[in-house]
């Protein structure tokens, strides 16, 4: 990699030289999982807060459906409260352990609905290979990106900036409405999707319906709206034709999505309450640039097994040094594209290096974001 010196050096050493942060322990970690197994609401909670946004990237990565990745979250945190007991630490790291987990649960959803099509259109049940990507699959995916792009880009700094705000933070913003009509007639300029009613026409209640479209409305307020829904026809209208707007935002310009806020209170009433110590809050760690194009963020290090669970996120054009792996290095793709020699990873893709083999030229066109578990020692260069 070009300005890094890299000869003889371990990953660890480069990770480790100019951390400003206090490390998070893969024993905090394991503590959370111990007081699941016991029956600690309140760890189960702490673990979510952790890693919800990554599993729920991913699982939206690969089902390409916000609302179908919200019900599989939430699922998987469901059986993490049962089955925690069951989880072994020399199989690897917990975040590991939880992303794997994710991806299984993806793919199951993925092959029944792949046997569902197939019994519908006659055919023969199979299975999908995910690890094989339907290359039309990708294609579309690539396009939803592109056409997102290119609409996002036709917005006012303030008005994506309020549709930013609102989608991923939950928050009420003014300007909401205003930005989806332009994206819902740039996204659709044939004019296929029912038309609203004119804005000087509109209901008083048509910024407050937008808002809950993107979930960016008090729980509170969420049975009001949709009793509001069913009585506005203006409204209702309106939603219909923005809905395919908002479901596009699965391909929005991130690398890491967040669910809907009602998620974890969704959560908490399906997961009894029992009494248990209160876990540590959790400050989410720093981005830190860690060589030219590369930026890490330390989730989880294992000081004697000497691993490190973390998010990468390389630049465009970025490359990652060639480097040998002392341990299992596990990788989930959650942003972007990403070359491994001769492999491409697409956004829910997964890479699997065992110990004693090489990557000779990791790198990204695009820019790309992954989740990586991997051993410290892994030599560089």
């Amino acid at each position: 990699m070009p300005e890094v010196e890299t000869v003889a050096k371990t990953l660890g050493e480069v990770l480790y030289a100019n951390s400003s942060q206090r490390l998070a322990s893969e024993k905090s970690w394991l503590r959370l999982v111990h007081s699941l197994g016991a029956g600690d609401h309140g760890s189960l909670h702490a673990l979510y807060e952790r890693t919800h946004r990554l599993v729920y990237t991913l699982i939206v990565r690969l089902t390409s459906n916000r609302e179908t990745a919200e019900e599989l979250t939430l699922e998987l945190f469901e059986d993490l409260w049962r089955g925690a007991s069951r989880y072994d630490a020399a199989s690897g790291s917990v975040l590991g352990w939880v992303m794997n987990q994710a991806r299984s649960k993806a793919i199951g959803w993925l092959r029944l609905e792949h046997q569902q099509k197939l019994t519908l259109d006659g055919g023969q049940s199979g299975l999908l290979m995910i690890d094989a990507p339907d290359y039309r699959d990708l294609m579309r995916f690539k396009l939803q990106s592109e056409q997102l792009r290119a609409a996002l880009a036709l917005l006012t700094p303030e008005e994506r900036s309020a549709l930013e705000s609102a989608f991923f933070g939950g928050r009420m913003q003014q300007g909401i409405r205003p930005a989806l009509q332009k994206l819902r007639l740039a996204l659709d300029p044939g004019g296929k999707a029912p038309r609203p009613a004119a804005s000087e026409n509109a209901c008083e209640q048509a910024e407050l319906v937008c808002a809950y479209l993107v979930r960016a409305v008090a729980p509170a307020e969420v049975a009001g709206v949709q009793a509001h829904l069913s009585s506005c026809w203006q409204c209702r209208l309106e939603s219909e034709s923005l809905r395919s707007v908002v479901d596009s935002f699965v391909a929005w310009p991130t690398d890491v999505l967040r669910p809907s806020a009602p998620l974890q209170e969704r959560l908490a009433r399906s997961v009894a309450p029992r009494a248990g110590t209160p876990a540590l809050p959790w400050s989410e760690p720093e981005w830190e640039d860690v060589a030219p194009a590369i930026a890490c963020k330390l989730l989880a290090t294992d000081m004697e097994k000497h691993m490190v669970s973390m998010l990468v996120r390389l630049a465009p054009g970025g490359e990652y040094p060639a480097h040998t792996h002392a341990g299992l290095e596990e990788l989930h793709l959650l942003y972007g594209e990403l070359w491994i020699d001769e492999r491409k990873l697409h956004p829910g893709d997964y890479n699997r290096a065992e110990p004693g083999t090489s990557d000779q030229r990791v790198w990204s066109e695009t820019g790309c974001t992954c989740v990586l578990m991997t051993s410290t020692r892994d030599t560089l260069g």
